[in-house]
C-alpha cells in the first residue's frame, strides 16, 4: 500500500527505573514525562541524568504498510536498560501539540493516567521491564502517528527516550459489485430478497431500490429485503461496496413491477334469454391480465371463448343468475363485473289439427297462427279462410316473449270437397320452417308414392319415391328459401310449401 504523507505525530513513552527517588512513584509515572514537544518534560525531573534517544524499544503488531482506521492494535514498551533498579515507563500517542492520537487501553501491570492519554506501570519493580497494551487507530485521515515514550531505572538516571512512526494504510475503494440474486419481476405489495457475493475489502454495502421500493431489512449487509409498495415502478436494485477508501463501482438488476389487473369494465350482452337460446358476452380487454375468469348462471355453458375477453353462453338448462368476470395475472385477481340475466321459460311446442276449416291447437301459452310464413291470427283456434300451408307458435305472455319451436304444419284447400280435405289433411311436414331437416308424413293408404319438391324457380332440386303409409325422415341440403312439396300416387298430387331458413 502506499503511505499518505501526512504530518507526523508523536507517541512518547517514559520509563522509569526507579530506585531511592523512583518511590516517589511507586505505581505510575505522573502525565506528561514522555518527552514528547507536546509534553515539553521527560522522567529527568524525577529520575536527574540527562535522556538519550534510542531506537526500538517500543514495538507493536501495526503491518508495514500502515494502521487501519478503527483497528485495534497491540504496542510493547520494552524497558531495556541495565544495572540495579526499579522498572518504569510512560508511552502517549500524540501529534506535536501534545493532542492523543486513537485510543489507549491498559494490558497487565499497566494502567492509564493523564484523562487516559497516558499508559503507565501500575507497580514498578525489578522483575517486569516489558509491558503491552492496546491501541485503537485514529479516525482516516488523521495520517502518520508516532508513539513517544519514557524509559528510567534508578536515581540519578538513566533517562531513555524512544519513538515509533507508523502511517495511515492506504486504502483502495472495493472493486465492482457482482450480480444481484433475485426475481426479475415482482408484484406490488409483496415482499422480496435480493443479494450479492461478498465484496472484497467492503466494510459496508449500500444498497438502492426503485421508486416506491422500501428496504425492510439487511441494508449495509450482503443482503436486503425489499417491499415493492402500491406506488412502486419498475426501476433497478443496485449495490456497491465500501470502505474507508471509498465506494466500489455498483451492480444492478432491472425489476419490472406488475401490478393485479384492473376492474374489469360493463359486460356486453343479453340480459334477457330465453332458455335455450345461445348469446355472446365480452368486455374490452383489461389492463394488465393475462387469462380471464368468467362464471355463468347455473344450469348454463361456456361454449366457446373461455380464458379470453368474449364468451358464448348455451342457456339451454339455465336459470336466472349473472354473468361475471374479472381478470387474472401472476400477481392474483382484479376486481369483477356483473350483469344478471334473466332466464325466460320457453312454451311447449304446440300440435295442430283441422276439422272442416278450423284449426286447433294443443294447450300452449300464447298461440299465434301462421299460414305460408305470415301472421294471420292468435288463439287456440283459427278459421281457415284461403287455401295455405298453416302451423301455430306458442309465445311466453308472462316475460321475454320466449317462442316455442313450430307446431306440425297443414296444408288446406280452401273451398273443396270435405272429402278431399280430409284426405290432404293428413299429409303433414314438420317442423316447418326448418334447415332441410324435417319429417314428412303423408298419411296416405298408398305404398309408393312419388315426392318431388321444386325451388321457386320450379326447378326439381330433390326426387325419391316413399311409403305413403309411414313418416319418412329426410335430411336434404338446400338453401334457404321458400320451397314446393309434390306427393303423387300416378292419380292425384298434392302440393304443399316448405320453408327452409
Amino acid at each position: 500500500m502506499k503511505l499518505k504523507s501526512i504530518p507526523l505525530f508523536t507517541i512518547v513513552l517514559t520509563a522509569f527505573a526507579l530506585t531511592s527517588f523512583v518511590v516517589l512513584y511507586p505505581t505510575g509515572a505522573p502525565p506528561a514525562k514522555t518527552g514528547s514537544p507536546g509534553d515539553g518534560g521527560n522522567c529527568t525531573e524525577c529520575h536527574g541524568g540527562t535522556p538519550t534517544t534510542v531506537t526500538g524499544w517500543i514495538t507493536s503488531n501495526i503491518p508495514v504498510d500502515g494502521y487501519t482506521p478503527g483497528q485495534v492494535y497491540q504496542i510493547t514498551a520494552n524497558n531495556q536498560i541495565t544495572g540495579s533498579g526499579k522498572f518504569g515507563f510512560e508511552v502517549s500517542p500524540q501529534n506535536v501539540a501534545g493532542a492523543l492520537l486513537g485510543t489507549l487501553s491498559a494490558g497487565v501491570n499497566s494502567q492509564l493516567v493523564g484523562g487516559n492519554k497516558y499508559v503507565t506501570h501500575t507497580n514498578a519493580n525489578t522483575t517486569v521491564s516489558s509491558w503491552t497494551f492496546s491501541w485503537t487507530a485514529p479516525a482516516a485521515g488523521t495520517g502518520q502517528v508516532t508513539f513517544y515514550g519514557a524509559f528510567a531505572k534508578g536515581k540519578p538516571g538513566p533517562v531513555r527516550l524512544s519513538t515509533l512512526t507508523v502511517n495511515e494504510a492506504t486504502i483502495s475503494p472495493p472493486p465492482a459489485a457482482g450480480p444481484i440474486t433475485g426475481p426479475s419481476s415482482v408484484c406490488k405489495n409483496n415482499s422480496y430478497n435480493y443479494s450479492v457475493g461478498a465484496i472484497a475489502g467492503a466494510t459496508s454495502y449500500v444498497w438502492s431500490v426503485p421508486v416506491g421500493a422500501n428496504i425492510v431489512s439487511g441494508q449495509g449487509t450482503v443482503s436486503v429485503s425489499v417491499s415493492f409498495g402500491n406506488s412502486a415502478i419498475s426501476g433497478n436494485v443496485s449495490v456497491y461496496g465500501t470502505n474507508a477508501g471509498g465506494n466500489g463501482a455498483p451492480g444492478s438488476l432491472a425489476v419490472t413491477v406488475n401490478s393485479i389487473p384492473s376492474t374489469a369494465g360493463l359486460i356486453a350482452g343479453a340480459s334477457s334469454v330465453c332458455s335455450g337460446d345461445t348469446f355472446p358476452y365480452s368486455i374490452q380487454p383489461i389492463v394488465n391480465a393475462n387469462d380471464y375468469i368468467w362464471s355463468v348462471p347455473p344450469g348454463a355453458t361456456i361454449v366457446s371463448g373461455a380464458g379470453t375477453n368474449s364468451i358464448t353462453v348455451d342457456f339451454t338448462s339455465a336459470t336466472s343468475g349473472l354473468v361475471s368476470v374479472h381478470g387474472t395475472n401472476s400477481c392474483g385477481s382484479g376486481s369483477s363485473s356483473e350483469l344478471t340475466v334473466i332466464v325466460n321459460y320457453v312454451p311447449a311446442t304446440p300440435v295442430i289439427t283441422l276439422v272442416d276449416y278450423t284449426l286447433t291447437s294443443s294447450p300452449s301459452e300464447g298461440i299465434t297462427w301462421f299460414k305460408d310464413g305470415e301472421t294471420v291470427g292468435t288463439g287456440q283456434e283459427y278459421q281457415v279462410t284461403a287455401t295455405g300451408t298453416y302451423w301455430a307458435q306458442g309465445f311466453n305472455t308472462q316475460v321475454g316473449g320466449c317462442p316455442s319451436d313450430t307446431s306440425n304444419n297443414i296444408y288446406v284447400l280452401y273451398n273443396v270437397g270435405l272429402d278431399e280435405i280430409a284426405v290432404i289433411n293428413k299429409v303433414d311436414v314438420y317442423p316447418n320452417p326448418n334447415n332441410g331437416r324435417f319429417i314428412l308424413q303423408p298419411n296416405w293408404n298408398k305404398e309408393n308414392l312419388d315426392l318431388r319438391i321444386l325451388n321457386a324457380a320450379g326447378k326439381e332440386v330433390y326426387q325419391s319415391q316413399i311409403d305413403g303409409r309411414n313418416a319418412v325422415q329426410l335430411d336434404i341440403p338446400l338453401m334457404a328459401g321458400i320451397y314446393f312439396i309434390t306427393l303423387s300416387d300416378g292419380k292425384r298430387t298434392e302440393k304443399m310449401k316448405l320453408f327452409i331458413q
